[in-house]
């Protein structure tokens, strides 16, 4: 009892402490330390870069892939899963520092902040007919070590920006195994390196069956990740996936 009293009182005086900080050396840009403005985390001429970001994409409607700056082969070879991916972004500089300081340095709620402000961006009718939404998931050791899942409060960020009443399921889905950073990894080592990494909850399978979902991700890269999650939620017997993702790389 003492101890949680203790921890209320440290944590009403750190929420002082930042408040005074805030008002004595007032917080700038994530991105460029600009001053800011109407937003909390991002100045406007970065806002600004995002929507152009976003605004000059040439978006392939089934992988994402901005053809303005590399073809894919979807209208010939569709290879995937999943229906269909959408990414609100590219994985341009803004975006990669943007992606650095939600999963490195603790930033979990400019996760759900970005998630806020994007989703007016996400078509209409994305998730028509959608039943249910679920982050990929990360691994218990890599939860422990960040503290979060960066996937859900973006996701939950989303819901938020649409005033959604669809629910966010994030232990529909597992991951069992540590896979490690694949950032240097072509899409072939990257399904090897995913080859059972993830499992349906046995105890949620009910809830899946013919569903069909939304699986949400930070960064679509090679589409790896997306595509060893949607292969396991069709075998636990979810109609379809469709792949949301804050930016593509």
């Amino acid at each position: 009892m003492k101890s949680q009293k203790s921890q209320r009182i440290k944590s009403r005086f750190l929420g002082l402490a930042k408040r005074a900080e805030d008002f004595l050396i007032p917080p700038l840009c994530v991105i460029c330390n600009g001053a800011l403005e109407h937003d909390r985390w991002l100045c406007r001429s970065c806002l600004n870069s995002l929507c152009v970001n976003h605004n000059t994409r040439n978006a392939c409607p089934r992988c994402s892939q901005n053809r303005g700056r590399r073809d894919c082969a979807c209208e010939f070879a569709w290879d995937y899963p999943f229906q269909k991916a959408f990414s609100i972004y590219d994985y341009d500089d803004t975006l990669r520092l943007i992606a650095r300081h939600i999963k490195y340095k603790g930033k979990k709620r400019l996760a759900y902040h970005m998630g806020q402000i994007s989703a007016s961006l996400i078509p209409q009718d994305f998730f028509d007919n959608i039943d249910i939404i679920i982050p990929v998931p990360l691994h218990k050791s890599r939860m422990r070590a960040r503290g979060y899942n960066q996937a859900e409060w973006f996701a939950r960020g989303v819901f938020k920006g649409m005033n959604s009443c669809l629910r966010l399921h994030i232990d529909l889905l597992r991951r069992t195994k540590n896979t490690g950073t694949q950032t240097k990894l072509d899409k072939e080592s990257r399904l090897s390196n995913l080859a059972c990494a993830f499992a349906v909850n046995p105890h949620k399978i009910c809830e899946l069956k013919g569903k069909k979902l939304v699986l949400v991700d930070d960064i679509l890269t090679t589409g790896a990740t997306v595509e060893a999650c949607t292969e396991e939620l069709i075998r636990g017997g979810c109609a379809s996936v469709r792949v949301l993702s804050m930016g593509r790389d």
